[in-house]
């Protein structure tokens, strides 16, 4: 199994010499599979968790701001407060994640700037599905941050080519619940889908 450099020191969700038994065995202990009553990985479990999953060719969705535990059946839910999945932050992607590794990611109610870290760790063909209302400043493409840093030409710039510009919310996530950050619930009706694809 290959090693990654890692530094984490933003988004480790426990002191590493605060785990009770090696990640190692952690991660054995689960297999390849997380499901929503196994608990959190931290970013360092979550490297070699990834890395097993990529040895065995598995498909890799990953469910970025997904909450406590993801709706999306079957994706690896990444969030600061992920209480199933791993528990870690969107600036840390690349660094749990190699380049060119992940099939799909799904951005649900982005609360931060994602494109940069998503579009280096997309494979190429593979796609970016952000759920999303009208008002939410994170799902414009680009957002104003990443807009700011790269210029009119982010999406080039990051490999990306918009398929769809907010659409109806794409039938897939029909029964997922949405939210506002203060927790009050969103109408399904009020949340537009938006698809993203990396070049090939």
């Amino acid at each position: 199994m290959r090693s990654l450099p890692i530094n984490f020191s933003r988004a480790i969700a426990q002191p590493v010499s605060k785990i009770k038994y090696s990640s190692k065995k952690r991660v054995e202990e689960r297999g390849n599979t997380i499901s929503n009553s196994t608990p959190a990985l931290n970013p360092t479990e979550a490297v070699e968790y990834i890395a097993n999953k990529i040895a065995l060719g598995e498909v890799i969705v990953i469910d970025i701001f997904g909450g406590k535990i993801s709706q999306i059946p079957n994706a690896i839910n990444v969030d600061i407060i992920a209480e199933s999945g791993i528990k870690a932050y969107v600036n840390d992607l690349a660094q749990i994640f190699p380049p060119n590794s992940v099939d799909e990611i799904i951005a649900s109610s982005p609360q931060a700037p994602f494109l940069e870290q998503s579009a280096q760790i997309l494979k190429p063909g593979g796609r970016i599905y952000i759920n999303a209302t009208k008002g939410n400043k994170f799902a414009k493409i680009p957002d104003p941050e990443t807009r700011v840093k790269l210029g009119s030409d982010a999406l080039e710039q990051l490999g990306l080519r918009l398929v769809q510009d907010r659409s109806e919310l794409d039938p897939r996530f029909a029964q997922q619940s949405f939210f506002r950050t203060d927790g009050i619930p969103i109408p399904s009706s009020s949340v537009k889908t938006t698809i993203l694809e990396k070049a090939q």
